[in-house]
């Protein structure tokens, strides 16, 4: 193996792999933990590698069927030790860059951790991904070219449409008001299909037909106006098996945003928030 220990793992799992490793260092160890390695009063133990690795069911991805692989992967693990005791010896923690760095972690760690748990009994059943499918699985075989105007405000929105309905141009509603990085390009989201956007956005896109706009569709992000340019088929042609695994991605995705738009409510009704725009504005426009 040779290579740092972390390279084996990629995505979501390199961040905890890190703050586990530096944590471990500092953590007691059980006097019934398997040990490993040490260095000098520092123990590494089973239970450290699979928490690591992401759990037991991810032992596999170690890469260990020899005595000489073995070796190898604690040979990298010891060594990553004693970097990281070297680093804690220069008190690098108190370094404004690292120390900002480890606020991140921390962040993205305990944010990761509490969606997690906030969202732990969603469940999509097979059932529910069928019904879905029957009523909309023509939208998943298609794919549409579409502009939209998001704005944050409702009675805005609803202004929005009123002055579209009377012959106004999209575009330049779009390139005025909207608030997506879309708006320079006068709302234009080029070509989308399912699985790209939000249900209730979606929903509402792959209803229209050529040409026609919808009315206020209000998403997490904030409230839309969408008008469908064209449509064609999507090739290659999914699978039934397809739509219904994309179907059910989305159905749990749509679930989970529901609870979390609910927790965040009650969280923020709970606190006391204050925001000032025009502050951020000011930094952004000097």
């Amino acid at each position: 193996m040779g290579k740092h220990l972390l390279k084996r793992y990629g995505g979501s799992q390199m961040r905890l792999p890190a703050a586990v490793l530096i944590a471990t260092a500092l953590c007691a160890i059980p006097a019934h933990a398997d040990v490993l390695a040490s260095v000098d009063t520092t123990s590494l133990t089973w239970d450290q590698l699979v928490a690591l690795v992401g759990g037991e069911q991810n032992r596999q991805y170690l890469g260990v069927t020899s005595s000489a692989e073995a070796e190898d992967v604690l040979r990298s693990w010891v060594r990553e030790e004693l970097l990281v005791q070297a680093a804690e010896e220069e008190n690098l923690a108190s370094d404004p860059e690292v120390a900002a760095a480890i606020d991140s972690q921390i962040r993205q760690i305990l944010l990761e951790a509490y969606i997690s748990k906030a969202t732990a009994d969603i469940e999509v059943s097979r059932l529910d991904v069928e019904n879905y499918v029957a009523s909309w699985g023509d939208s998943y075989r298609m794919e549409i070219h579409a502009r939209h105007i998001l704005v944050p405000d409702e009675d805005l929105a609803q202004s929005l449409l009123a002055r579209l309905r009377s012959g106004e141009s999209f575009d330049t509603l779009a390139m005025e008001y909207s608030t997506c990085p879309s708006a320079p390009d006068g709302g234009d989201l080029g070509w989308l299909s399912r699985g790209q956007a939000v249900v209730p956005f979606e929903e509402a896109a792959f209803s229209l037909a050529p040409g026609q706009m919808s009315g206020v569709v209000h998403t997490s992000m904030g409230y839309h106006i969408i008008k469908v340019l064209e449509t064609r088929p999507l090739s290659p042609a999914p699978s039934d098996e397809d739509i219904l695994a994309l179907a059910e991605q989305e159905l749990y995705a749509s679930e989970q945003e529901q609870v979390l738009m609910s927790l965040l409510d009650s969280l923020e009704a709970r606190h006391t928030v204050t925001m000032y725009p025009e502050r951020l504005l000011e930094h952004v426009q000097n």
